[in-house]
């Protein structure tokens, strides 16, 4: 059997995208050794085996808009020149007019099926967002409705937002969030006082670090510096400088780490996922969530948990003097996950078993 996956999208570098990208590789060379793998991807980043190829396509990565051509007009026939069994997009987009039994879209972009936003064109800070949201968020419903593919989605809300914006029938909605490695230790580190806040997180608009900025301006005007928080952005110079430590990309001991010694601050609005407050969890750590529909199906069970609205500064500033004064002090019990997610290979063996019979058997 001949699959074909599509990412152009994901590059060294791109955070999640990459990963789910290479975890699938990964997983695809050490334990299929049975069928054929093409990946369309924009660079050689991967070794070619006997039953792996890639097919470089960088020009599809250096314009936006022949890319969207490529998905929506003419990369069938590129494609279909593959003649794929299975075709597997791993970028949000079922590419139109492709010849496969099964097609399988992998959908990890919230910002089209979220409601906390509407990003506007006429704010320079938000146009990429605008956008993705409207333009790119247009394209991807249009796609997934004509087609109906598989689509598998990583929580519960973005199965209900793409069952309600989109054509697609539910029972090809999968819901199966990502495996989460919190490593070998089962040590957990009970706070008392912290003073200390960590959160890991890119600079796009909506990871919100504009609140936490705000909420230190407020401790500082009542007098309160007896604290720092740490941010995986470089150094940006625009801020007080007095409690914030810019740490710039960290590698991920160094995530875990970090949460051991501090409390996770997560404000931000708009996730597929946020793994970090499952990461967080697991260890029994402090957690200051913005009150989202993803925190509260991530932590809907877990004590440790304080919740603020996204746009509320006061709050949490209000919750980071509790936990500075010691008032807020984790129980030790730890997040419960009784199902923590599979592989996306196992995901999409089990798409394929629907039709293929005893192919992985």
């Amino acid at each position: 059997m001949r699959i074909v996956v599509n990412d152009i999208a994901a590059t060294p570098g791109a955070g999640g995208v990459y990963s789910i990208l290479s975890d699938l590789y990964n997983q695809v060379k050490k334990s299929d050794k049975d069928n054929e793998w093409i990946f369309i991807l924009a660079g050689k980043y991967f070794q070619e085996t006997d039953n792996i190829k890639i097919i470089e396509r960088p020009d599809l990565k250096k314009n936006k808009l022949k890319k969207f051509i490529f998905e929506l007009f003419n990369g069938y026939k590129f494609i279909n020149s593959y003649r794929p069994d299975i075709y597997i997009s791993l970028q949000n987009i079922a590419t139109l007019k492709v010849k496969a039994s099964k097609q399988i879209v992998y959908l990890h972009q919230p910002i089209p099926f979220q409601r906390q936003k509407n990003f506007s064109f006429l704010k320079i800070s938000e146009i990429k967002l605008a956008f993705y949201q409207h333009i790119v968020g247009r394209i991807i419903k249009h796609s997934i409705s004509k087609v109906q593919p598989y689509t598998i989605v990583q929580t519960k809300w973005m199965r209900e937002a793409v069952s309600q914006k989109t054509k697609l029938s539910k029972n090809k909605l999968i819901v199966e969030h990502p495996f989460v490695n919190v490593g070998s230790s089962k040590e957990i580190h009970v706070k008392k006082k912290c003073n200390s806040f960590f959160y890991p997180a890119s600079g796009y608009l909506y990871k919100n670090h504009a609140l936490i900025y705000k909420a230190i301006d407020i401790l500082n005007c009542n007098g309160i510096n007896n604290f720092n928080v740490s941010f995986t952005l470089d150094n940006l110079k625009k801020h007080n400088q007095k409690n914030i430590r810019f740490l710039g990309h960290i590698k991920r001991d160094k995530v875990f780490s970090m949460y051991e010694d501090s409390v996770l601050i997560f404000p931000s609005y708009i996730e597929s996922f946020g793994l970090p407050l499952v990461e967080a969890a697991l260890k029994a750590d402090i957690i200051l969530a913005a009150d989202t529909e993803f925190s509260h199906e991530l932590l809907g069970n877990y004590d440790n948990v304080y919740f603020y609205s996204y746009d509320d500064p006061k709050k949490l500033a209000e919750l980071m003097l509790k936990v500075i004064k010691g008032g807020i002090v984790s129980d030790g019990i730890p997040l419960a996950i009784k199902d923590n997610g599979q592989s996306l290979l196992t995901t999409i063996k089990n798409i394929i078993g629907k039709g293929w019979g005893s192919v992985y058997e």
